[in-house]
């Protein structure tokens, strides 16, 4: 969930400030922003979909 919200949030501080101060995770890819920030969301998307999938598997 940490890899979403720093993900996509970065995405959107850099489309409406140039403030890197929001997403600290991403600070080296400023320069790729806001795709990095946008694949980085995605990725913690696919992360927690895994997650709750593994977790209905096991019956828990």
């Amino acid at each position: 969930m940490i890899i979403m919200i720093q993900g996509f949030g970065s995405a959107i501080a850099t489309m409406f400030s140039d403030d890197a101060k929001f997403g600290f995770l991403l600070r080296w890819a400023h320069d790729y922003q806001p795709f990095a920030g946008i694949v980085t969301g995605l990725l913690g998307i696919g992360v927690l979909i895994l997650g709750e999938r593994g977790k209905s598997s096991n019956g828990g």
